[in-house]
């Protein structure tokens, strides 16, 4: 097939580099299968390198008005209308970029693809009426466009890199820290994120566990010195901002990955911390029941108590969390490996073709 992704990432942030994440994944492995694949891009001042095994189109940023719908989403609609391609992809990290009728110009079936909550109007309304097949990328935005445009939408989820090895050991120095000794809070520091439960939960943690709270992307600078105040450091150790290779090290040698947020969100570590092997425990709002699929622990979101109760009981259960790791690891490399996520791509492209 001859497919054309149309790339609009809009103001840079958390979507934008997940979708840059899942084209440099999705596109090289839809190539190696045969597929002829032509990524459109914003110029800008884009200096990424292009995935491998396709072409990259660079195109202008017009300063034109186009209502809701981005002008580059609209150019490189007409673009690829001309160029005879079966399959046309949009992947936005905004609704304005979603979707253009342009598309329909030329004879190709178009797929709007969903990485991000948006809002259910203009562009997605018309992606709801006229695209052939829509793709979203959490069970929540399926369920919230089949009950807003009484509409099917095919779930597929973000994909994450497998551990390549044993993570070292060694970077867990600097904390005076040694595998299996501490729970693990790895997120924002934004009081949405649930660092403060987690810090008060910590209590039911034995003396010789403690709890280590990582700074992942941004954060609430006033938030994070509130977060420090009355910590005892000899139980909740805080690590400031950690680099992807310190953060591998966290997870995997963590007794347990904590994810208390209660945002409408589950972020990429906490499917990184189960294709590490690592036993999860997260509270039960429906994104995270969404990724966990029975491959963790839950508490109930925003009860403290409830989760210092599970604390309790997986500390002092050491074969029980074994045993979710296992499981966990196992499972997650199925669900969440690239290349199952390419060929759930490819399953819509036939399918419409």
């Amino acid at each position: 097939m001859r497919i054309a992704v149309i790339e609009t990432l809009g103001t840079q942030g958390p979507a934008s580099d997940g979708i840059d994440k899942a084209l440099r994944e999705i596109c090289p492995r839809l190539a190696l299968r045969g597929h002829r694949v032509d990524l459109f891009r914003e110029r800008r001042a884009d200096t990424r390198v292009a995935p491998e095994g396709t072409r990259v189109f660079r195109l202008p940023r017009l300063p034109l008005l186009m209502g809701d719908t981005a002008p580059h989403a609209v150019l490189a609609s007409l673009l690829s209308a001309l160029a005879g391609y079966q399959v046309v992809n949009f992947f936005a990290a905004e609704a304005q970029g979603l979707y253009s009728l342009a598309s329909k110009l030329g004879r190709a079936r178009s797929v709007v693809s969903m990485h991000g909550p948006g809002a259910m109007a203009g562009p997605v309304k018309l992606a709801a009426r006229f695209a052939d097949a829509v793709t979203v990328s959490s069970r929540r935005l399926e369920r919230q466009f089949l009950a807003t445009f009484g509409r099917d939408a095919v779930y597929i989820p973000n994909g994450v890199d497998p551990p390549g090895r044993q993570a070292d050991a060694t970077l867990l120095q600097p904390f005076e820290l040694v595998p299996d000794s501490y729970v693990l809070f790895a997120d924002r520091l934004e009081p949405e994120t649930g660092a403060h439960m987690a810090i008060a939960a910590a209590t039911a943690l034995p003396a010789d566990r403690r709890l280590v709270v990582a700074q992942v992307g941004g954060g609430d600078a006033e938030y994070a010195r509130q977060l420090r105040q009355g910590c005892d450091p000899r139980r909740v150790v805080f690590t400031g901002p950690v680099a992807p290779t310190v953060l591998d090290a966290l997870m995997g040698h963590a007794y347990l990955y904590l994810h208390p947020s209660q945002a409408d969100e589950a972020p990429e570590t906490l499917l990184a911390s189960l294709t590490h092997g690592r036993a999860v425990v997260a509270s039960d709002v429906p994104e995270h029941l969404d990724v966990v699929a029975g491959d963790g622990f839950t508490f109930t979101a925003g009860d403290v108590d409830d989760l210092r109760r599970v604390l309790s009981w997986l500390s002092a259960d050491p074969e029980v969390v074994a045993r979710m790791r296992l499981r966990a690891s196992q499972s997650a490399a199925g669900r969440f490996g690239w290349d199952r996520i390419a060929d759930a791509y490819e399953q819509v492209y036939r399918a419409i073709v």
